[in-house]
């Protein structure tokens, strides 16, 4: 039975190797910072949680817009039609948050910076009161533009966006391409936040407008 004894300098110290184990610590030392020579290791770093969240190497946020141009005389019976379209629908959506409804010369639009869900939403909401009168939903998020007929409460048929856009004001194309914003456009009028009976007045109202 043997036992290391801690005073005895044979015992292995560190930076030396044991003998029989071919070259010596330093030549071992000395080859291995050769080879690393001219390389940087800073960039291996460990990832933070705050690196993680300032990340910008994924695909950016890319606004979206959607405009809704109906006939409707004015955006005060525009805000009407959709509160009403709201009450009548049985699905169970809901006006989404941010709608507004403007005037145009072509007739009433409503807008809002909309996914393309909540967008057809509100197209679906907003023909369900106009019945038979057919409406055009554009949306837009970067590179992609797309414009979809509704008409009775139903999704109807994709057609090109520069089809239709001749038909309506230019403030439709103004702003789904940027040229004019949301916020330039001002505040407009937001139908969630009319009663039932605020919509019906605010409809006969439109309905005498020439």
């Amino acid at each position: 039975m043997s036992a290391v004894d801690p005073e005895d300098p044979r015992q292995d110290r560190p930076g030396e190797q044991p003998e029989g184990s071919g070259r010596p610590a330093d030549d071992i030392d000395a080859e291995f910072a050769r080879l690393m020579e001219g390389i940087s290791l800073e960039d291996d770093a460990p990832l933070t949680v705050e690196d993680v969240l300032t990340d910008t190497t994924g695909e950016e946020e890319v606004p979206s817009v959607a405009v809704i141009a109906t006939s409707v005389a004015s955006a005060k019976a525009l805000a009407g039609v959709v509160r009403l379209g709201r009450e009548a629908r049985t699905d169970g959506i809901d006006i989404p948050v941010g709608t507004r409804t403007h005037d145009s010369s072509t007739g009433a639009i409503a807008i809002g910076p909309l996914a393309e869900a909540a967008a057809h939403d509100l197209a679906a909401i907003a023909s369900t009161a106009l019945q038979r009168n057919g409406i055009v939903l554009f949306w837009r998020r970067g590179d992609r533009m797309t414009a979809t007929r509704y008409k009775n409460g139903e999704r109807g048929e994709d057609i090109s966006p520069a089809i239709v856009l001749g038909a309506v004001d230019d403030l439709v194309e103004e702003l789904l391409l940027g040229a004019t914003t949301l916020e330039e456009l001002g505040e407009g009028l937001d139908p969630s936040a009319l009663s039932r009976s605020e919509a019906l007045a605010w409809i006969a109202y439109g309905k005498k407008r020439k």
